[in-house]
């Protein structure tokens, strides 16, 4: 009789009380532990008939090209990189002068033979080096990675490998940023609203197939959420002691350095912080004072970035700034490739039809920009809504300000990815904004469906009906990610364009003193590990480089899917690349008048979707 009565009060425990809120707490811990090891690692679905590898490498073009920069700094190279822009070597010569890049090339220069790069920001490559650098040492002591003469080789691929350790390691650390995340904004939705609202959106954002994507692209966005994440917690404990007549400029302080830190990320976020400074003006007395700690302490963590950017060839954030030009004077890739200045300046209503034209966009596209979870957009209803705590109201228009403000700049600088063959953004701002409007629309939600009555009676009122009714809304947010472990078997890598295993083995063929010249510089310097100039825009500017600035070291011509899989007519025959159209097309003569002549057709999928032009046959054993 006592087990029995003892079994009745656990199970009363479980339901009702303290127990209760543990098994939740575990169901989640356990949930994201199983999406973590599935996107990482191996996906346990696998037996199940679902997509059998979640993690098919980096993803993005600009992840794979951050990801160099991070290796490059774990080998103790500095910022540098092996990814050349011919934009970069233009602005360097500008301020800098003739032979402003090639000093850069030059093993006795003055950063030993290592490009600095002026395009990324530094943080996020930064936090991949350090883990990149343990891997490194732990691999090197346990003699995990080895070439064929016992060596320790981590960067090589094996056989059999299609995705290279590093990808997983890079991955790996996006998820733990997000998972930071996610705790960060449990606890502050928890001191805007209540635990079980920051419950329901710990959930949803797990359930998020946005975020997951993202952690496989290499892109710095979901440490941009862990910042933007602690930046808006600390924002929360400052409208707290405003409440309760405390000092606020402690927590504004931390506030600065978080928005520091996420400018050190991605420059863009720079319009977000611009919206927080104007709430902080607005809502915190004396006016000016608190507004004026984050920014000192926001310009103290920025400045030291823009002094070295302007130290290196006179521009502040780089080539970076040039992206405001996509749209305007051609794609990202057409910006990027051309050797002459293309950084002249434009009548500012020039801008104003490409900025209408993005926040249309916008709102065409409301729901997918805030990752498809159904009570988001409601966040701009909940404005209309008298919540009870004066935090939690004050709250939600400086919250808008940063989306109002985040999207003016998304739209200025505008999405410049679709031309590299991905369908995620770097530019994309939004999923910092998901977790706190999923907040604010459930909340909201939640208010209208206690109002529901059926024959005089509250629904809300009724377990198991209330039960269905969170489980209906959490099921259809969660619809894009259960698509994923349904979808039939594809391949371990990300094709078209890239495969690992074959673009690694032209590291075998090329020395470090090589130069190679693709339509993919970012594929070919992170998995074949060799320096790689993007394909100028002419034939003319190729030449010029090679004779003037890199003195006969490209000795080599890379064409793959990138540009093979473009328009024949609109991007081939007529656009951008019609200068290198008989390379493109695979014509027998395309390179009968250029200095790299010996063609080598590498066969993928029954086909040459990799064609390499080189000034030897590089490639036979014997010559090797």
């Amino acid at each position: 009789m006592a087990a029995e009565i003892k079994a009745q009060e656990l199970v009363h425990t479980l339901e009702h009380g303290s127990g209760r809120r543990w098994v939740v707490i575990l169901l989640i811990v356990a949930f994201a532990l199983f999406q973590s090891v599935a996107h990482v690692l191996i996906n346990p679905m696998n037996r199940l008939g679902g997509q059998a590898a979640l993690c098919i490498g980096i993803t993005h073009p600009k992840g794979q090209e951050q990801a160099v920069i991070a290796r490059e700094i774990a080998r103790g190279h500095g910022f540098s990189t092996q990814v050349i822009k011919p934009a970069a070597i233009a602005l360097m010569e500008k301020y800098r002068g003739a032979n402003g890049f090639s000093t850069f090339l030059d093993h006795d220069g003055p950063t030993g033979g290592n490009i600095p790069d002026i395009y990324h920001s530094p943080l996020h490559p930064w936090l991949n080096s350090s883990a990149l650098f343990t891997a490194v040492q732990i691999s090197d002591a346990l003699k995990l990675r080895t070439d064929a003469k016992g060596n320790n080789d981590f960067w090589g691929f094996h056989k059999g490998e299609y995705i290279h350790p590093a990808d997983r390691i890079i991955v790996g650390v996006s998820v733990l940023c997000f998972l930071v995340a996610v705790w960060v904004s449990f606890l502050a939705v928890r001191r805007l609203f209540d635990e079980r609202l920051a419950a329901i959106t710990t959930v949803l954002m797990l359930l998020c197939n946005e975020f997951w994507r993202y952690t496989s692209t290499g892109l710095p966005q979901m440490l941009m959420l862990m910042l933007f994440s602690v930046a808006i917690y600390f924002s929360t404990r400052a409208l707290g002691a405003r409440e309760n007549e405390e000092r606020t400029w402690p927590w504004h302080t931390g506030a600065g350095l978080a928005f520091g830190l996420l400018a050190l990320t991605h420059p863009l976020t720079i319009f977000i912080f611009a919206g927080a400074l104007i709430h902080t003006v607005i809502a915190f007395s004396p006016r000016g004072r608190d507004a004026a700690i984050m920014f000192v302490t926001f310009m103290a963590c920025l400045t030291p970035w823009l002094v070295r950017n302007s130290n290196l060839c006179g521009s502040a954030f780089g080539i970076a700034g040039q992206a405001r030009l996509v749209g305007l004077r051609g794609s990202e890739s057409q910006i990027m490739r051309t050797l002459n200045e293309q950084d002249k300046k434009i009548p500012v209503h020039f801008f104003r039809g490409k900025v209408q034209t993005e926040l249309l966009n916008f709102l065409d596209s409301l729901l997918g920009r805030f990752g498809k979870i159904l009570v988001a957009p409601l966040f701009f209803l909940a404005l209309l809504h008298p919540f009870k705590k004066s935090e939690t109201r004050s709250f939600r228009w400086g919250f808008l300000i940063m989306i109002v403000s985040g999207m003016l700049g998304m739209a200025v600088f505008g999405f410049a990815d679709a031309d590299l063959q991905t369908d995620l953004e770097s530019n994309n701002l939004f999923p910092l904004f998901i977790p706190l409007a999923t907040a604010y629309g459930f909340a909201l939600l939640l208010v209208m469906w206690s109002r529901v009555q059926v024959a005089g009676r509250d629904l809300a009122s009724i377990r198991q009906v209330n039960i269905a009714f969170h489980g209906i809304v959490i099921f259809l947010s969660s619809l894009s990610l259960a698509n994923v472990y349904t979808d039939p078997p594809k391949l371990p890598f990300v094709w078209p364009p890239y495969c690992p295993p074959a673009i690694s083995e032209i590291s075998d063929w090329y020395s470090k003193d090589d130069i190679i010249c693709a339509d993919m510089p970012w594929a070919v310097a992170w998995y074949a590990d060799r320096k790689s100039l993007w394909l100028p825009f002419t034939v003319a500017d190729f030449n010029d480089l090679n004779e003037f600035r890199f003195r006969g070291k490209i000795t080599g011509l890379l064409v793959t899917p990138v540009t093979g899989f473009r328009g024949l007519l609109n991007d081939v025959g007529v656009g951008e690349f019609k200068e290198w159209r008989s390379f493109i097309m695979r014509e027998p003569r395309a390179a009968q008048n250029f200095v790299l002549k010996v063609a080598h057709p590498i066969f993928l999928m029954g086909a040459s979707h990799y064609l390499l032009f080189s000034d030897r046959d590089r490639w036979t054993e014997r010559n090797n």
